[in-house]
């Protein structure tokens, strides 16, 4: 076999293989990326007020529990709102944008960190008051055309209702986690 013959087998060959190895990678990519995004009928959710005076902490957690039976994509971060009827309200928006890609397994749960201010000053009224027993909703991240999200119980640690309270206009959204 000459050199000019056995170099071009060569270039072939690398090139084969080369292809081969795209396509194994490429594939593998193309699965991940065919995982559903998680929907409200998968996520259990669930609100914690968290215990004493946040400072820079977080006042509560929100958590999302994946009771479906395949995995599915939670890209993104949530939409929460809480609201009276027509009246006043509070919506969410991420801390940071950060981008966020998990793929969450049956029975495991992400958790994410929610900023706002509860209490308010002893001069000013809070945005939604806790006296008008406002209304807690989630969607979850890239929701589907129809996936209007679920209503969310709000307790302290010990799993006991709260009424939520908000004294801002937005709740900030840490990065969700696997938990």
């Amino acid at each position: 076999m000459s050199r000019r013959t056995a170099a071009v087998w060569t270039a072939g060959l690398v090139m084969l293989l080369g292809t081969a190895a795209c396509g194994q990678s490429q594939s593998h990519t193309t699965a991940q990326s065919r995982v559903p995004a998680c929907g409200t009928p998968q996520l259990s959710w669930r609100m914690t007020v968290l215990p004493g005076t946040p400072h820079n902490t977080p006042t509560a957690t929100l958590s999302a529990a994946h009771k479906g039976a395949k995995p599915c994509a939670f890209d993104g971060y949530p939409e929460l709102h809480v609201y009276v009827g027509k009246g006043p309200s509070a919506d969410s928006r991420p801390k940071r944008s950060a981008p966020v890609h998990l793929v969450l397994e049956p029975g495991h749960s992400v958790e994410i960190p929610v900023f706002y201010d509860a209490v308010g000053s002893p001069s000013g009224s809070c945005e939604v008051m806790a006296e008008y027993d406002p209304r807690v909703d989630v969607r979850p991240p890239n929701p589907a055309a129809h996936d209007y999200g679920s209503r969310v119980r709000l307790t302290d640690a010990q799993g006991h209702r709260r009424r939520a309270q908000v004294c801002d206009l937005h709740m900030l959204l840490g990065a969700p986690r696997l938990h």
